[in-house]
């Protein structure tokens, strides 16, 4: 299973410190790459073939060249492309960052003893687990094929390449791929397995980012659930520079499964100030309605932020 991260609210901006930091990485660049994944439609030419990356690498100044085996390039991250003869290709994808470079070849097989209709597929969530209600991005790696029916065992289905699709309420759901071309049919079924809602939230650490005017100062956080004092860290002395991170590790005791108009603030205090610098807060039925992010990110757009990774617990 992969799992995507979701934030609840959009980073506006971000310290200077750290823009520096990803700026001084940058100047010499790191790219690895691990696989290269390919989704071909239609069961003889022409094949359109939709190509992925899964790579490691940072963003500034990359540039990818794909290399497609029949004379052809192209500089998209994700490119699609069309083969109007069948043979058997030698795509090779390279991208460089900076001084620093990775390429990868794989062979990809258009041929008529090769072209049987294959049914594949992966799935990605907001979370570490499928919780009710689990809103899942389906990921389509069939080979071969011009129809797509996905059957998603609870009344709903979809004829798109790569749906989205909300299950609300728990069980086990025999969810199925159907891959078709000229009457060849392939399905690929797998067991979704949804869990009832969570009633424990763990708040595993959480980071800080303030203005540069805070540095050299003290600095502690207090995390409250429904008016109650959940968390309260120990002082950081003379802060010498931004993010800070609290390791927190801390059930939310005052939580009962309940996901209502309850507020989980976090709290920022510099020095011995009583009132916090800066206060976060969301109603707990914002992670319900966001189905469950395991990241919290805050920004108040003045250099004060604060980012929270959580976890979900039966």
């Amino acid at each position: 299973m992969k799992t995507i991260k979701k934030t609840l609210f959009k980073t506006i901006t971000v310290s200077f410190i750290i823009l520096s930091s990803i700026f001084l990485s940058n100047c010499k660049g790191h790219v690895e790459i691990f696989d290269i994944t390919d989704s071909i439609s239609n069961c003889s030419s022409p094949y359109i073939v939709y190509f992925k990356a899964d790579a490691d690498h940072r963003t500034k100044d990359l540039e990818y060249t794909w290399s497609f085996g029949d004379g052809t390039t192209s500089h998209d991250y994700a490119p699609m492309h069309i083969y109007n003869k069948d043979g058997i290709y030698q795509v090779n994808l390279h991208i460089s960052q900076n001084k620093s470079e990775d390429s990868k070849t794989i062979n990809l097989y258009l041929t008529d003893d090769s072209t049987q209709v294959f049914s594949d597929w992966d799935y990605a969530v907001a979370a570490d687990e499928l919780w009710a209600p689990a809103k899942v991005e389906f990921q389509n790696y069939s080979k071969y094929a011009t129809s797509y029916l996905w059957v998603f065992d609870d009344g709903d289905s979809s004829i798109v390449i790569e749906p989205t699709h909300v299950y609300e309420t728990p069980g086990t759901y025999k969810t199925a791929l159907k891959a078709m071309c000229s009457g060849d049919t392939s399905t690929y079924t797998v067991n979704m397995n949804i869990k009832d809602s969570p009633n424990q939230i763990l708040i595993n650490k959480v980071t800080v980012w303030m203005p540069d005017n805070i540095v050299g100062r003290d600095i502690k956080i207090e995390i409250w659930y429904a008016g109650e004092l959940e968390y309260k860290s120990g002082w950081i002395n003379g802060v010498s520079s931004f993010p800070v991170t609290f390791n927190v590790n801390e059930k939310l005791f005052y939580f009962n499964g309940d996901y209502n108009s309850d507020l989980l603030e976090f709290m920022v205090f510099v020095d011995t100030n009583e009132a916090p610098e800066v206060r976060f807060y969301l109603r707990s039925d914002n992670l319900l309605d966001d189905y469950y992010p395991s990241v919290l990110s805050f920004d108040d757009g003045y250099g004060r932020a604060l980012e929270a990774t959580i976890a979900y617990q039966d």
